[in-house]
């Protein structure tokens, strides 16, 4: 994050289309804090990471769902309903 922009929310919200058009051309990230201690809220980044994230995120849950699928193709697991989680839950 060193070499990033980073900005509070009033800064960001007065420089909103300079930090956006540094993400979509340049590929920068601009992070956003807010709050006395300067924490990290947000970030802008470019439309490609979110892309990518994303990407990967829908790779990994399809991964563990094949997983949860083979497991109980081979009895390691038992499916329950939705009813039977309410019940359990006490729902």
């Amino acid at each position: 994050m060193s070499s990033d922009t980073v900005l509070s929310v009033s800064q960001a919200r007065d420089h909103f289309s300079d930090a956006v058009n540094r993400a979509a051309f340049g590929g920068e990230i601009t992070y956003v804090t807010r709050g006395r201690g300067r924490q990290l809220a947000a970030a802008i980044v470019p439309a490609e990471f979110v892309e990518r994230y994303e990407a990967m995120i829908d790779r990994e849950h399809g991964r563990i769902a094949l997983e949860r699928l083979a497991d109980l193709d081979a009895g390691r697991t038992k499916a329950v309903t939705s009813d039977e989680v309410a019940r359990a839950l006490g729902l």
